[in-house]
């Protein structure tokens, strides 16, 4: 594992180790902006000048495998899930999505009024939303969904934003810092600050990162040579690290270990369990360290093709069929496959019993239309026929969908056997054509696979995940504000039931009192009653 950091240059260090293993720089001035791509395969990395480019850092030294050519491009951002989408803002202030496989802007999101450079782009955490803070402190979040800017979010009490990150976890937590030094985070769904710390730094914040063990756990770097760490849910400053450097960028790791990029080229490593002191200091850059990164767990079952195989050309078999074996695209219903196939027999005089046709009841080869006198059959005969052979074309369908199903119309051309079709030398294909029309027309019920687009289906199908994520997120918020309201309203009851407990308390021990007064003033009034008798 890595953890990469950018001034003039990219390092990587060996977080094991933590001795400088790779370098790489081709550009002149600061480096923008590095991150990690969620597999932890690939690093998106944008230089000064806006030009974007995607590194490999799996071979002995980092190589660019892939340039951008997005023009005036100045903040870039990998998908949550793997490396193929990623988010450009330019400095038009123009949103767009990039397909780094196919090589081509997939999104175009609609620009703004005020044409003005995105600083910072970020994906939510279920990739639902897109945050993209502009120059003029205006934050836009687009939908993915609907690829429309649903909100805008803008702060009272700054214009400028110096870090925008969305939560790791909760889709609509979104993180921001300010020059005035205020930390807080904005509930997108509500549009009302969640948490807010006024002026918590002296000077501008220059990072802000979440907690990857703690999700109710949150740091901020400033130029005031300080790093807070926040509890999100207390809504409190948890710790505060004071260091001799003016920080200028901030990460942390599943290992509680925190790295600080310094003004002055320094990259202080401190263990988030003891912030007493420093247990790394890097000596790697010159410069001031404008970003730092660790590279992330790699994900085991990652489904994304590899950049390098994506620069490879793929031959047309490869784009047709993922099984070299088959001369068709074929998938069978049933997880196993069926246990019947089509038996095809050549051309014979007398199989015409055994014919598809026949089977299907299409076949009036074998029907005498003309009787003795040359004279056709009744209607009543004609109908009787069709309604007997609609009967055997419904049983043939029961018989079909056990089958396998091809996955496009033009499957039987790439079948090896003659087609069934053709019998006694007569082409009956238009025929079997509109029979396949009325079957698509009859059963409803039956879904026709050749008309699915494979990468549509891929689409629905992570559209209704994503449908059923959010479902269950906002269920769970509406079962936490439940449980909250009833939970204020159990203290409040608590409450009134000490106060009631406190005042039967209190008539008892009045009661009391009252009780040993009238016994001392029955003795008093005994005592009167006999003085006279004395006397």
């Amino acid at each position: 594992m890595y953890i990469s950091s950018v001034s003039s240059r990219l390092l990587l260090y060996d977080t094991n180790s933590w001795d400088l293993k790779k370098s790489y720089g081709c550009y002149d001035g600061i480096l923008r902006d590095i991150s990690w791509s969620d597999d932890s395969k690939y690093i998106l990395q944008v230089n000064s000048k806006g030009i974007i480019e995607i590194l490999s850092a799996v071979d002995h030294d980092v190589r660019s495998l892939q340039h951008i050519p997005v023009k005036d491009s100045w903040s870039a951002s990998f998908h949550r899930d793997g490396h193929r989408n990623v988010a450009i803002g330019t400095r038009n202030g123009n949103v767009m999505i990039w397909d780094t496989k196919n090589k081509s802007i997939t999104k175009t999101f609609p620009s703004p009024s005020q044409q003005c450079s995105v600083n910072y782009i970020s994906y939510n955490a279920k990739n639902t939303s897109l945050a993209a803070t502009m120059q003029n402190g205006e934050t836009v979040i687009y939908s993915l969904v609907s690829n429309i800017p649903v909100l805008t979010v803008k702060l009272a009490h700054s214009r400028s934003i110096s870090s925008m990150k969305f939560h790791h976890e909760s889709r609509s937590l979104l993180g921001l810092a300010t020059d005035e030094g205020h930390v807080l985070i904005r509930d997108i769904l509500t549009n009302k600050d969640k948490v807010f710390f006024e002026n918590v730094h002296a000077s501008p914040v220059s990072d802000i990162a979440f907690s990857l063990v703690n999700r109710d756990v949150m740091l901020s770097c400033g130029y005031d040579k300080a790093m807070h760490v926040y509890d999100v849910r207390l809504q409190n400053v948890v710790t505060t690290l004071k260091t001799p450097y003016t920080l200028t960028s901030l990460a942390i790791n599943l290992d509680y270990h925190v790295a600080l990029g310094t003004k002055n080229g320094l990259l202080l490593v401190y263990d988030l369990r003891d912030l007493s002191n420093p247990f790394k200091v890097l000596k790697g850059h010159d410069e001031e360290v404008h970003r730092v990164a660790f590279q992330p767990i790699r994900k085991k079952g990652s489904g994304d093709i590899s950049l390098k195989e994506d620069t490879e050309s793929l031959s047309p078999m490869k784009l047709t069929s993922p099984v070299r074996t088959r001369t068709s695209d074929m998938f069978f219903i049933t997880e196993s496959p069926a246990k019947c196939n089509f038996e095809v027999s050549p051309p014979e005089t007398d199989n015409k019993a055994d014919s598809f046709l026949v089977m299907m009841g299409l076949d009036k080869s074998n029907n005498d239309l003309d009787d003795d006198d040359g004279n056709k059959t009744s209607e009543y005969d004609r109908k009787s026929d069709r309604h007997e052979a609609r009967y055997r074309q419904l049983d043939a369908e029961k018989n079909i969908s056990k089958m396998s199903t091809p996955l496009n119309s033009r499957t039987a051309e790439n079948l090896s056997f003659p087609s069934p079709l053709i019998i006694n030398g007569i082409d009956t294909t238009p025929l079997a054509k509109k029979t396949v029309d009325d079957e698509r027309c009859a059963s409803v019920s039956k879904p026709c696979v050749s008309d699915i687009d494979t990468k549509t289906f891929e689409d629905l199908k992570d559209f209704i995940k994503l449908t059923l994520a959010d479902v269950a997120d906002d269920n769970r918020n509406y079962f936490l504000h439940i449980m909250m309201a009833l939970t204020k309203q159990k203290l409040y009851l608590e409450k009134q039931l000490a106060n009631m407990n406190r005042n039967v308390n209190e008539l008892m021990d009045n009661q009391s009192a009252l009780l040993e007064r009238n016994r001392q003033l029955a003795l008093e009034i005994d005592q009167l009653k006999t003085r006279p008798n004395l006397i």
